[in-house]
């Protein structure tokens, strides 16, 4: 986990110097505040999943640049030997799997929700896509305002730029796959 925060902070302070931000010019975009930026800079601090998206959506960079390990080697993965990301009290654990290749266009997440787990996300670019497979449990999403129960094997597409929600209010893990599409 510490190559990732160190990751997070110094891709937050190269990005904002390079766009040349104030933390609190940062802060007023991103809505995440002057001192939460500034202890994720120096690692001081660890950001929740939504945090990282409001700063990726403030700064107008893809999420996974913030959690990309810039490793240019080609090999098999583990996704156990990814670092994750904790959210929803640590019920949430979100694993960057293929980072985002402007080539590509996407970025890959596999994700883990504990029972009770809840996660609400931001709206992303009116261009971004989402793109779900529930392959264990259930998973139950809210996506512009209606719920969707997704039981394994299931899978649902959507645009991403309302407000949309994640849960497993059931007593078993839901794990499934994100695909994001720029």
């Amino acid at each position: 986990m510490d190559n990732l925060l160190i990751n997070i902070g110094s891709t937050l302070k190269k990005t904002r110097t390079e766009k040349g931000l104030t933390l609190e010019a940062a802060s007023n975009l991103t809505g995440v505040s002057k001192a939460m930026l500034g202890q994720i800079e120096r690692t001081e601090s660890t950001p929740t999943v939504s945090t990282l998206w409001k700063i990726a959506t403030g700064l107008k960079i893809p999420f996974s640049e913030l959690l990309d390990d810039k490793s240019d080697e080609d090999s098999a993965l583990f996704i156990d030997n990814v670092d994750p990301v904790y959210e929803s009290e640590g019920k949430m654990i979100l694993y960057n799997v293929f980072p985002f290749n402007p080539l590509a266009g996407f970025e890959y997440f596999y994700i883990k929700m504990l029972p009770g787990a809840n996660h609400t996300s931001s709206p992303h670019k009116a261009s971004t896509e989402e793109y779900v497979v529930v392959t264990k449990g259930t998973l139950e999403m809210i996506i512009k305002k209606k719920k969707y129960v997704l039981k394994a094997p299931s899978a649902i597409f959507f645009k991403a730029d309302e407000i949309h929600s994640y849960s497993n209010p059931y007593d078993e893990e839901a794990i499934f796959q994100n695909v994001v599409r720029y």
